[in-house]
């Protein structure tokens, strides 16, 4: 196959490429696959200038190639805007040693000098992009995926491609004319051109769709008003939470939290207020359990148990919390400053305040069920809304040798008013 037609291949790919993520923007509407499409039609402006390189050496070599640079900056900016990562626009510097290039002496060979430089620039760039895109260091990146990964491998690989390219170049016969395409490195580079063009917009969509899927699992698992997650997502991980409990032997809680006289506030001040104290409600909970996980293991142990929470809203003003790692001394902690934190910062929702229940049921490791779980933390609670609310009532579930004697542990004292660790 002859280079001049390989070049309107290249061509008819990147038009393909740059049309493909265009309509996948309109579907997806990702501002990123406008960048990458820009890229793409970029490239395809430049392939049909490269056209123009007997009759000008200006616009069919300089001006074609450059726009080649061009069309990378715009690949990593989309991908500095996929991952979140901040570009400097110095980016856009590279393209002034191009510019430069327009000084060479009239009687200097330009090929090899235009060759190498622009074959350096673009590995610079792609490299650069799959770093952003692969790399864990620096800015958090956190919704990597497969696709991005496979994104950031293209990319490479096309870094590598022209980074050898730029070393092989001064090699005899490498490059022996870039106006008239002849050269085994040229050859090569349309052949790894359009392979690479197809690649990327495949990877590229993928990416952003993954991401798009991604997000709506994740809005699908969440209450709309509190962003914790919901019952159905609750229910699923807290299967899977508690199978890992049982393994390790670990103990843990139940903890169901509702809000008192919730119905009397949405009565005498409204469901706005009302909602807005299910809100706070949800962020005590996960500033209370982000101080509680970050203490670590169990104290006094010399490889305590792992500390894990899943809370959600269940639906009104009721919330959950299946925690592990907690023995009942830190669950009483943790329930204390949840009543605390939600005395302090409810009051800025209503002038009187507000209170939570909160019924737990504890287990000290081994199998327990979600829903034998609930019934106790559920009868806990009821228990103490029946003793005058704000307080943590605690039940436990009973173990085999409890079960086979058929006598039960007493249910602990309310847990009196104390401070927290509300930050």
């Amino acid at each position: 196959m002859d280079v001049v037609t390989m070049l309107f291949m290249s061509l008819v790919a990147a038009a393909a490429a740059a049309g493909f993520l265009a309509f996948e923007w309109r579907t997806l509407r990702n501002r990123v696959l406008l960048f990458w499409s820009a890229g793409f039609a970029v490239i395809v402006l430049g392939s049909s200038l490269s056209l123009l390189r007997p009759v000008s050496f200006l616009i069919g070599v300089w001006f074609a190639n450059g726009l080649l640079v061009v069309a990378h900056l715009l690949f990593l900016f989309g991908v500095a805007r996929f991952t979140g990562r901040r570009i400097a626009p110095l980016w856009w510097g590279l393209l002034l040693p191009w510019a430069g290039l327009l000084l060479l002496p009239a009687g200097l060979d330009p090929t090899p000098v235009f060759a190498i430089l622009n074959s350096a620039l673009v590995a610079l760039v792609a490299l650069r992009a799959a770093h952003g895109l692969l790399s864990r260091a620096g800015a958090p990146f956190e919704e990597r995926t497969g696709a991005s990964d496979g994104l950031g491998f293209v990319f490479t690989v096309h870094g590598a491609f022209y980074a050898a390219k730029a070393l092989l170049v001064p090699l005899p016969g490498a490059f022996v004319s870039i106006v008239g395409f002849k050269g085994l490195l040229i050859q090569v580079s349309l052949v790894e051109g359009i392979v690479v063009e197809v690649l990327l917009a495949l990877m590229m969509a993928a990416a952003v769709r993954r991401r798009r899927e991604e997000a709506m699992t994740a809005l699908a698992e969440r209450d709309g008003l509190t962003g914790l997650f919901n019952r159905r997502a609750f229910e699923s991980r807290a299967a899977g939470l508690l199978g890992t409990m049982a393994a390790r032997q670990e103990p843990g809680a139940l903890l169901l939290l509702d809000i008192d006289r919730f119905k009397a506030v949405n009565d005498s001040f409204g469901h706005a207020v009302g909602d807005r104290l299910l809100v706070t409600l949800a962020e005590v909970l996960t500033k209370v359990l982000t101080k509680v996980l970050a203490k670590g293991p169990a104290e006094g142990r010399e490889a305590g148990p792992q500390r894990e929470a899943i809370p959600a809203r269940l639906g009104g003003d009721e919330f959950v919390i299946l925690v592990s790692g907690l023995d009942e001394a830190a669950i009483r902690d943790l329930g204390a400053a949840i009543r605390v934190c939600m005395a302090r910062e409810g009051g800025r929702e209503r002038p009187a305040g507000a209170t939570v229940s909160i019924g737990a049921a504890l287990f000290a490791g081994g199998c327990a069920k979600l829903e034998t779980l609930t019934a106790l933390a559920d009868a806990a609670l009821y228990e103490a809304k029946r003793q005058g609310r704000d307080r943590l009532q605690v039940r436990r579930v009973a173990q085999p040798a409890e079960r086979v004697s058929g006598r039960r542990q007493p249910d602990p004292a309310p847990l009196s008013s104390g401070r927290g660790c509300c930050a």
